[in-house]
């Protein structure tokens, strides 16, 4: 089967575009299969399946001229964009009605006619007209795969409490808009007039996103899946505990507590419902000064002065060091408030390590109540904290069983094998023909 990938984002050197490798190495990791990735950006890949649909002048003077533009925009030399947002739900894109690529030019770029498109990042970069006319001049089937709320709604990329993607958008808190016939509107029109006519799929990465799903007004009797992420059994796996936190440099006798996020400065990622919750652990704990915390990413700010106990921040971690602070833990947590993952429950199940969570994002598949963790009720610092210290508390046994519970559960529902075959079975299921459309769209 030839399988095309497209997405806006770099899958070399963004964290949230390795999610497009990891389902390329896993759709090719088979001689059934040729697999290639379409991106937006220009870059040096040494993989010549990644092929860019911007060329390096292009791409520089884009990136060129955003920076550009941002710090004129510091200096006041500028005026600020008057399309302001809340930044809170990431509206990476405000106007959806635009298309910005020739669809027709970027199936040029391909070698092959495909059998089957995946459509992952689309912002800055695809509009849904683009889909249908991929769609329609190859009589590939799209499988529009969701990292985030971006493919359900006229603008967000995280909803919150906002149920705009439940009707048609309009009323717009992410836009600071109280007008029905609002852009988020516009967007969500022309969203739902290409998909009446695509022959498309919609798979969720979590069951929490697949409830969404259900509930969304833009995709009715749209063929509806769902896949977790996939994750590399052989790279993200248990490991001496002892060795990895001699990385560290943390005692071995230590309770290690181990947080991350690539933007820990976010508020979806929970900062402040952790600092809280770590305040009351350490009010149960009868020894506090047995306790270690792990920070990883970026922008923790004023957070690292405030916390409760020892600490060490170790920035942004490369896939190495990232599975030695899974190895090196007790107990990863995860307080996001709002969150379409994040991937390091994903892999903290797979490394062994149990998870403390909110009731977000993969929590719902992979967070067992008991058996790999605990799942808590949203912004139920209390409950958190007990959470975490019933991990703590448990004798070398215990945590040697919940850390077998944790690394069975990730092989049987997010590793890189089960991930193909379930991705695998949605392709294969797609029975309906598709006429060989001509290209007579307008341009």
């Amino acid at each position: 089967m030839n399988i095309l990938i497209v997405t806006s984002v770099n899958p070399c050197r963004n964290n949230a575009g390795v999610v497009a490798l990891d389902i390329y190495n896993a759709l090719n990791d088979t001689n059934a299969n040729k697999v290639k990735i379409l991106v937006k950006t220009w870059d040096r890949y040494k993989d010549k399946n990644i092929i860019p649909f911007e060329n390096y002048v292009k791409s520089y003077i884009r990136r060129f001229s955003s920076k550009a533009r941002s710090a004129a925009i510091k200096l006041r030399i500028l005026p600020r964009d008057p399309k302001i947002t809340d930044p809170d739900y990431q509206v990476l894109e405000f106007m959806q009605t635009k298309t910005l690529y020739n669809t027709q030019n970027l199936i040029k770029r391909v070698p092959f006619r495909p059998d089957a498109i995946i459509v992952l990042f689309m912002n800055k970069a695809l509009s849904f007209k683009n889909l249908y006319e991929f769609n329609a001049l190859t009589g590939a089937p799209i499988f529009s795969y969701m990292m985030d709320m971006a493919h359900m709604t006229g603008g967000c990329h995280y909803n919150w409490e906002c149920k705009g993607y439940v009707h048609k958008c309009g009323n717009c808190p992410a836009m600071y808009s109280s007008t029905e016939n609002d852009q988020s509107r516009r967007n969500w029109e022309l969203k739902r007039e290409y998909i009446k006519k695509t022959n498309l799929t919609v798979i969720a990465a979590t069951e929490c996103q697949y409830r969404k799903l259900l509930q969304s007004s833009l995709y009715g009797d749209v063929r509806k899946e769902k896949v977790l992420l996939g994750i590399d059994s052989e790279t993200f796996k248990p490991g001496n505990k002892l060795e990895a936190r001699k990385n560290f440099g943390i005692p071995g006798a230590k309770r290690v507590i181990f947080f991350g996020a690539t933007n820990i400065s976010l508020r979806r990622k929970g900062a402040r419902e952790l600092l809280c919750a770590l305040n009351l652990l350490k009010m149960k704990l009868d020894y506090p000064s047995n306790i270690h915390l792990l920070i990883a990413g970026k922008n923790i700010g004023a957070l690292l002065n405030k916390l409760p106990f020892p600490s060490s921040f170790l920035g942004v971690l490369d896939h190495s060091n990232l599975v030695k602070a899974f190895q090196a833990s007790d107990v990863f947590v995860c307080p996001s408030i709002e969150d379409s993952g994040p991937m390091m429950i994903n892999q903290s199940v797979m490394c062994g390590t149990p998870v403390v969570a909110f009731e977000t994002g993969v929590a719902l598949d992979l967070v067992i109540n008991g058996k790999t963790g605990y799942h808590v009720k949203m912004k139920n610092e209390e409950n958190f904290a007990e959470a975490i210290k019933t991990i703590l508390c448990l004798d070398e046994l215990g945590l040697k069983r919940i850390s077998e519970n944790c690394r069975e559960t990730g092989l049987r529902l997010s590793s890189s094998t089960v991930h193909l075959r379930e991705f695998m079975n949605i392709l294969m299921k797609n029975d309906e023909t598709i006429p060989n459309y001509k290209m007579h769209f307008r341009k």
